[in-house]
């Protein structure tokens, strides 16, 4: 057991220097081997760097040129975009001011036409006060007889007449509230200043009623109401007279066909007596 423990320890051994001696050998043909791979491998590697680097650098300066293109031809179409905006802008300014200046004088047109009304309201309101503030005048006329005609004019137009001979000398004036005032003038200067005295300025022509009794029948009637257009006095004849019109209220009331009687031979006459006749009114700077 002895040798045989002896025998394999000194194989053992020897095995071992063996491989001691082997890796002696090898290991500097290993570093050796091991040392210039990786030489070998740096060198391929800074080779495949190197391409890369220099491939980088040609895309980036290429990705670069084509940026600075891209960004080039946004600057310009940005340009002109802003070239074009500017234009539009003064564009739309200028039919702006088109606009406001049309606006403004359209304003004005506006402004004078109520600064006309404003100064026509202040002078009609001056007027109205003017007015006011003087006395209007109503008249009284009376006749012991008088006559009512029916006549027809070359236009085949029905009008009618109030006439006397024999009328009062005087009209009486007297003034409407609140004045008290009373006087006369003749009936002749009231007849000569009638168109004066009632004109389209001055009111128009003047309301009248008339009041008789008929001769015939000793009856008592009207009032009859209407405007007296026309006023003339015919110095031939002595005799006065009054073209009638009535409006349609007034023909409402009494109307003036309703005076005739068409029974009579003379149907277009009618003579009554006790006549009296009230005008209205007009201002008191018209009485001269």
């Amino acid at each position: 057991v002895s040798h045989s423990h002896s025998f394999i320890f000194a194989h053992a051994y020897a095995k071992n220097s063996l491989q001691r001696n082997a890796m002696r050998q090898f290991t500097p043909a290993l570093l050796l081997s091991a040392f210039l791979l990786l030489l070998l491998l740096a060198l391929v590697t800074g080779a495949v760097i190197a391409d890369d680097a220099s491939l980088s650098s040609s895309s980036l300066r290429s990705l670069k040129l084509k940026d600075s293109m891209n960004l080039h031809t946004m600057l310009s179409q940005a340009a002109d975009l802003s070239r074009q905006g500017r234009e539009q802008v003064a564009a739309g300014n200028d039919i702006s001011a088109d606009r406001h200046s049309e606006k403004e004088d359209v304003l004005n047109r506006r402004l004078v036409s109520c600064s006309d009304k404003l100064d026509k309201c202040k002078f009609d309101l001056k007027t109205c006060e003017k007015e006011a503030a003087e006395p209007t005048f109503l008249f009284t006329q009376m006749a012991d007889m008088c006559k009512l005609k029916r006549k027809t004019d070359s236009k085949g137009e029905r009008y009618y007449e109030w006439s006397s001979k024999d009328m009062d000398d005087d009209t009486y004036v007297f003034s409407d509230r609140p004045y008290r005032i009373a006087e006369t003038m003749t009936t002749e200067d009231f007849f000569d200043g009638f168109d004066d005295m009632f004109t389209k300025e001055n009111r128009g022509k003047p309301n009248g009623a008339i009041t008789f009794r008929h001769k015939n029948t000793d009856r008592f009637e009207g009032p009859l109401i209407s405007v007296f257009v026309e006023a003339a006095y015919k110095t031939d004849g002595g005799k006065f007279v009054y073209k009638l019109r009535q409006s349609k209220d007034q023909e409402t009331v009494n109307a003036l066909e309703d005076f005739f009687d068409n029974k009579d031979d003379d149907g277009d006459v009618v003579e009554y007596e006790m006549c009296s006749l009230f005008i209205d009114c007009f201002a008191r700077d018209m009485l001269t």
